[in-house]
């Protein structure tokens, strides 16, 4: 446990040099769900005993609830804009609203319909999740899809919701390679495809 503190202590560390002075994170570019991700891995440390600076965690929600339009949608970089269509932004909505709760800045309700608005548009995400890059009229992108699926288990463990749970572990299960692997961006390869598809059926209950 020592070494783990020490350890956490100095990802934590670096994670603060790396935030932008607007509160967000960013990988290619400052985004809202590179930001969410961020926030939920200071979460999960914080529950493990490692120490959380407020202000870097409070610059965060504040930077992220920015990109919030008012249907719910958060957009894809930051500054947000007033959000997204939910067409093209609903495979990171759950990401995005865990965060929030997480931190006592969110909603179940709002998490729920993030949740429901990641399943009604599931279809958009199937469609390109072979694909390289963004690929239809809303940007979607297939590099993208099992990162949502991964964030949409999430959120479906924090809401205990059973119905949900059970729903996306048939989705992931119906779209299975033959051979047992699973794929989305080519370019990311069948070994990552199959990891996420496994961790998240793993965090649904799966036995």
């Amino acid at each position: 446990r020592t070494r783990d503190k020490k350890m956490m202590k100095e990802m934590i560390a670096a994670l603060e040099k790396m935030q932008e002075r607007s509160g967000a994170f960013s990988h290619e570019y400052p985004n809202p769900f590179v930001t969410a991700s961020v926030l939920h891995v200071l979460w999960e440390a914080k529950q493990a005993g490692a120490e959380v600076a407020d202000s870097m965690v409070k610059r965060a929600v504040e930077a992220l609830k920015s990109c919030r339009g008012k249907n719910g949608a958060f957009s894809y970089g930051y500054p947000g804009r007033g959000g997204a269509a939910l067409e093209g932004a609903a495979g990171r909505m759950p990401i995005c609203e865990l965060a929030l709760v997480l931190w006592g800045s969110g909603t179940s309700e709002s998490l729920k319909a993030a949740v429901d608005m990641s399943f009604k548009h599931h279809a958009l995400l199937e469609r390109i999740r072979k694909y390289d890059d963004h690929a239809d009229a809303w940007h979607n992108g297939g590099f993208m899809f099992w990162y949502n699926v991964h964030a949409r288990a999430e959120a479906i463990v924090r809401l205990k919701d059973g119905a949900g749970a059970e729903k996306l572990m048939k989705t992931i299960h119906e779209i299975a390679e033959p051979d047992g692997a699973w794929v989305d961006s080519h370019e990311l390869g069948r070994p990552y495809g199959t990891a996420m598809a496994l961790l998240s059926l793993k965090r649904l209950g799966a036995k």
